[in-house]
C-alpha cells in the first residue's frame, strides 16, 4: 500500500461484512452498478469491477488524503476503474455525479463525513439516483455528526463510536463487538446479497436492536 507495488485485484476477504465486501457482492449480484470509493495512490475511483473494488478496499482504513502514484493509477485504469483526478488524487465522494454522468444509477459509496452523506442524499433526489451510502471510519464523530450520519446513510459501520452505538435504531445489525447497522430497506437488500456469498454458517434471529454487549465494546 502507498507504493507502486500496491495490489489492486481481489484479495482474501478480511471481514465477512466489511464495506468493500458488501459492495463486491452487490456488484456481482447486479443490485448496484458501480461504486465510488477511495484508494491510496489514486484518490476517488469509480468502478464496476467487483474484484477491483475488493482489492482497493480490503484492509484500507481511515484514508483521508493521498498523492498520485502513476503505477497505481495505471493499474486501476487497466482493470476498468476510473480515477477522477490523476494529477491530485483528490478524495471527494461527490464525484458520484460523474458516475451518474457515465450512466450509472445504482451506486454505492463510502463516506466518513456527515456533511458529505447529506449532500449525497440531496444529489440522489436531484438526479433521481439510487444510492447506497455506507458510513465508515466514524470513531471520532460528535453526537451531532453521528445523528446526521445515521439519518443520511443506508449502512453505518460503528467502529469505536459511542455515539453511533447510543443513537442507532437499526433495521438489521451484524456483529456485536464492532456492530454494522443497517438503517434502510435497500441497505438490508444489499446486505442479503453479501450473506449469499458467505460460505461459513450464519445465525439469523429476531430481537430488539441494537444489541450492545458491554464487555465487547471499546473503552
Amino acid at each position: 500500500m502507498f507504493t507502486a507495488k500496491r495490489q489492486l485485484l481481489e484479495q482474501d476477504t478480511f471481514v465477512a461484512f466489511g464495506a468493500s465486501e458488501i459492495m463486491m457482492s452487490g456488484l456481482r449480484s447486479g443490485s448496484i452498478e458501480a461504486t465510488v470509493t477511495a484508494c491510496d495512490g489514486a484518490g476517488t475511483v469509480i468502478s464496476n469491477n467487483p474484484d477491483l473494488v475488493q482489492g482497493i478496499g480490503d484492509r484500507m482504513s481511515g484514508l483521508i488524503k493521498t498523492e498520485p502514484i502513476k503505477d497505481v493509477i495505471n493499474g486501476i485504469q487497466k482493470f476498468g476503474g476510473i480515477v477522477l483526478d490523476t494529477k491530485t488524487a483528490v478524495i471527494d465522494c461527490r464525484w458520484s455525479k460523474k458516475a451518474a454522468d457515465l450512466g450509472y444509477k445504482k451506486i454505492a459509496l463510502t463516506v466518513a463525513n456527515p456533511k458529505t452523506a447529506k449532500k449525497l442524499k440531496e444529489l440522489e433526489a436531484e438526479l433521481e439516483l439510487d444510492l447506497i451510502v455506507i458510513a465508515v471510519h466514524v470513531t471520532g464523530v460528535s453526537k451531532e455528526e453521528a445523528q446526521s450520519l445515521l439519518e443520511n446513510s443506508d449502512i453505518v459501520i460503528s467502529c469505536a463510536s459511542k455515539h453511533i452505538r447510543e443513537l442507532a435504531k437499526p433495521f438489521v445489525q451484524v456483529a456485536a463487538a464492532i456492530p454494522l447497522f443497517v438503517i434502510t430497506q435497500k441497505g438490508k437488500e444489499i446486505l442479503i446479497e453479501r450473506a449469499k456469498d458467505i460460505k461459513s454458517p450464519i445465525l439469523i434471529t429476531t430481537t430488539e436492536l441494537p444489541v450492545i454487549p458491554r464487555h465487547k465494546q471499546p473503552l
